[in-house]
């Protein structure tokens, strides 16, 4: 594993880059979903699908606001950073309760969902190499 100290950094014009291509490709993938979904008949799962793309968007645009708050911190960072985490984990909480309510009330809505949170995050980690490989250190 590379130490964060030697991992390039990266400009605010390169990340909007690399957020813009995770959220388009995550439209792409949600017709496709929906588009398959239909012909396979599982129209169920293709939306399940597209509530778990919309979810990790709403969860990174979430996490995006949250961070950019802590930039202006200068004293104090841990007790900043405190209610981020709080806030995070009580997300994944969330999320993780409407996965597992769904995968026992309606099965095909809750494992395209869990499908759609993976698929986001892929796609996320995916842009976000192609950010670092873009330019490596920012000048």
């Amino acid at each position: 594993m590379i130490p964060a100290d030697r991992l390039p950094d990266l400009d605010a014009a390169r990340l909007g880059r690399a957020l813009r291509r995770t959220r388009l490709g995550a439209w792409a993938l949600g017709i496709a979903a929906l588009v398959v979904g239909g012909l396979l008949g599982q129209p169920l799962g293709g939306l399940g699908v597209v509530v778990g793309l919309v979810g990790g968007a709403l969860n990174t645009r979430s996490i995006d606001g949250a961070v950019a708050k802590l930039t202006g911190v200068a004293t104090g960072v841990k007790a900043a950073r405190r209610p981020l985490f709080t806030r995070t984990v009580g997300r994944l909480g969330v999320v993780t309760a409407a996965v597992v309510v769904l995968l026992v009330v309606e099965p095909p809505i809750g494992v395209g969902m869990l499908l759609g949170l993976v698929l986001y995050q892929a796609l996320f980690l995916a842009s976000m190499l192609g950010a670092v490989r873009e330019g490596g250190a920012s000048s």
